[in-house]
């Protein structure tokens, strides 16, 4: 028989798979099989995790969205894109960077009256 360690570091042979009770279930933070039996009475196992979820990607509420490749966007995202990309290089060089070099240049002002007033 194959030797696998456990948890706990300690050497064991094979795990005996078995039914949790309904308190190890509650309390088990891991992915789960759930058993049950369809109309035939047949034995089904669905995996799932600890939200219920078979294929783990809802159920917390949580929604994942994922981006595709430029590939498989259409015209209209790229546009969007492009477009959103120019409003914030815009926003940059003609508002954020003329309001800190006007910043700037009342700090550098006000700094030389107060040196030319105090001697």
């Amino acid at each position: 028989m194959q030797e696998r360690e456990n948890q706990t570091g300690s050497s064991a042979e094979e795990p005996r798979v078995r039914v949790m009770s309904e308190d190890e279930a509650r309390d088990y933070q891991g992915v789960t099989i759930e058993e049950h039996k369809d109309g035939s009475g047949q034995r089904v196992e669905d995996a799932q995790d600890r939200y219920g979820s078979a294929d783990g990607l809802h159920g917390s509420g949580i929604r994942i969205h994922t981006f595709g490749t430029a590939n498989s966007m259409n015209w209209l995202t790229k546009a969007a894109l492009v477009v959103g990309g120019a409003a914030v290089v815009a926003f940059l060089v003609f508002v954020a960077l003329p309001v800190l070099l006007a910043a700037a240049g009342i700090g550098v002002a006000s700094w030389l009256l107060l040196r030319f007033f105090r001697g």
